[in-house]
């Protein structure tokens, strides 16, 4: 997952507390696909506000834009579930050493941010696994639907007269035709990329890949991993009882691990913690001891 990785689909990343890990994501074997009003954008945690429009020359006045609106936003994101991950920048050479800085991986304001300021791990995940795993799982009727996140800055002011600028304007029109519960399906097929699959650019260097899944249930989602994880990269300051506790739970699930450590400038993989080398366990300095 370090050495000779030359495609940048190949994994997808998942930052969190080393806790998280160990007592939920790892013990469980399973995923959380959390509420989408739960991030830490205000896009999506903010109520959308939509306008109304008409092609039929409607009285517009009619209508409770307020509680349309409302409503349409609750119905949009109240029962939108998602587990988002970094991505590689590509291309990647296959050199461990030259790649480093596109790995996904390795994006210090991810570990701060994401993995509680480096004491955390960053999951590594093999993509097509997890891809076939989400697509088969959840009920059959749930839309699901996955792709990188697009980074575009966008003008509270919207050019009305774009079909493609109308994401948060319903037609009250096609609203009336086929009734509430077929529009806010049809307005999300129609607007998905833009409401689920776009952020500010300020957000570029997370190079976010996402599963969003809209579902029927109130709760949480949970996805049986099985074989998708491919290894754990523990933090510069993860503490030596998480990493022995996780290396412990994972030992009989063939993964690949390695420590990140920070050398100046630069991050750099931990080679010389013999606790990453396969078939060693206990401290990176017990199979250096010797009998007398």
């Amino acid at each position: 997952m370090i050495e000779k990785v030359t495609s940048s689909d190949q994994f997808i990343y998942h930052y969190t507390k080393a806790s998280t890990a160990l007592e939920y994501i790892l013990k469980s074997r399973t995923l959380r696909f959390g509420k989408y009003n739960n991030t830490n954008d205000p896009k999506e945690t903010k109520n959308w506000e939509f306008d109304l429009g008409t092609n039929e020359n409607r009285d517009l006045g009619k209508y409770n834009m307020r509680e349309l609106s409302s409503w349409l936003s609750s119905e949009l994101k109240h029962k939108t579930r998602l587990t988002c991950f970094s991505m590689d920048s590509g291309p990647l050479k296959g050199n461990h050493i030259q790649d480093i800085f596109k790995r996904g991986f390795c994006k210090p304001r991810m570990w701060a941010q994401y993995a509680e300021n480096h004491t955390g791990v960053c999951l590594v995940f093999h993509h097509e696994k997890l891809s076939k795993l989400i697509n088969s799982a959840f009920e059959a009727n749930n839309l699901k639907m996955s792709g990188p996140v697009k980074y575009v800055n966008r003008s509270v002011i919207r050019n009305l007269n774009n079909p493609g600028d109308q994401q948060y304007t319903i037609n009250v029109d096609y609203l009336e035709t086929i009734g509430r519960k077929a529009y806010a399906e049809a307005h999300l097929k129609t607007h998905y990329q833009r409401l689920f699959f776009e952020k500010m650019t300020d957000w570029k260097d997370e190079a976010e890949w996402r599963y969003v899944v809209f579902t029927t249930t109130e709760d949480d989602l949970y996805l049986d991993i099985k074989d998708s994880l491919a290894g754990i990269i523990f933090g510069e300051n993860t503490q030596e009882i998480m990493i022995q506790n996780i290396m412990e739970q994972t030992e009989s699930w063939d993964l690949k691990y390695m420590g990140l450590k920070w050398k100046n400038c630069s991050p750099w993989y931990d080679y010389g913690n013999l606790r990453y080398v396969p078939g060693i366990k206990g401290s990176p300095w017990g199979a250096l001891i010797t009998k007398v």
